[in-house]
């Protein structure tokens, strides 16, 4: 069952978000050409109609990155709140299904789009910066400079690994995050958006305080040591990354069956 419910939910959500998605490879290939252009342009102190589109479709590339990024968000979101607690949630409840399944396919699908929109940024930053063989030098040339600063001796194949597992834990419980939220906000008769989005700010801030006194103790420990032991504390702890995000993993995951399972209101 949990293999049809994923099923349905990407077939629910596969149209927009890789049109979406497409729409950032389109303005990717645009911006690498204008690029290309400028740089074979004649070089002039006067601003040239090309300079003009170029700052257009660089801007327009920019925006539209951030508007899938944050579009893709909101969609999830109100994909998931649509089809749990609103009119789609009616039919979903009255089938045989597992509360288990339900959360996990949703969770599982989100995280599979907010993790494919990340890679495509990702890789389009990149490729747009490939157009130029000496911008690409220079930054490869400044990461090796600052990985060695940090203490590069340190680094290895293992650490990479739990860097990128640390990583996938936080992207979970991010996502589960906003789905306790809108599970608590159901808890109330009336305002129910008012009320999750009330209780994502405060479990915002109680996080921000955890972090906060966390980086406080931490300062405080290595404050006698030198600074590159100092930004190597910082750099390489994925062991706090990677507790903390299945903590949260699990208390969200709780507090969204619970809701779901025993505190059910669709009224």
């Amino acid at each position: 069952m949990l293999g049809k419910l994923m099923k349905y939910e990407w077939k629910a959500t596969w149209k927009l978000l890789l049109s979406a998605n497409l729409l950032t490879v389109v303005m990717t290939g645009l911006a690498r050409w204008m690029v290309y252009l400028m740089d074979k342009a004649p070089y002039s102190s006067d601003f040239q109609m090309v300079d003009f589109v170029a700052v257009m479709v660089l801007f327009t590339y920019v925006a539209s990155m951030f508007a899938v990024y944050v579009g893709t968000a909101i969609y999830l979101i109100h994909r998931f709140y649509t089809s749990t607690y609103g009119d789609q949630g009616y039919l979903l409840h009255t089938l045989p299904v597992d509360t288990h399944h339900i959360i996990i396919a949703k969770v599982l699908v989100s995280v599979l789009w907010v993790m494919m929109n990340s890679l495509i940024i990702y890789f389009s930053v990149i490729f747009l910066f490939a157009t130029s063989t000496e911008t690409i030098k220079s930054m490869m040339d400044g990461l090796v400079s600052t990985i060695e600063y940090l203490g590069s001796e340190e680094i290895s194949v293992f650490m990479v690994i739990m860097t990128f597992i640390a990583y996938i834990f936080t992207l979970f419980a991010k996502v589960l995050k906003v789905g306790a939220c809108i599970s608590l906000g159901q808890l109330s008769s009336n305002h129910k958006l008012m009320l999750s989005f009330a209780w994502y700010i405060g479990i915002y801030i109680v996080e921000s305080m955890f972090q906060g006194m966390y980086f406080a103790i931490s300062s405080t420990i290595y404050r006698q040591a030198s600074s590159i032991d100092y930004l190597t504390g910082f750099g390489t702890n994925w062991e706090t990354t990677l507790i903390s995000g299945i903590f949260s993993c699990v208390i969200f995951y709780i507090l969204t069956w619970y809701v779901m399972d025993r505190k059910l209101n669709l009224d």
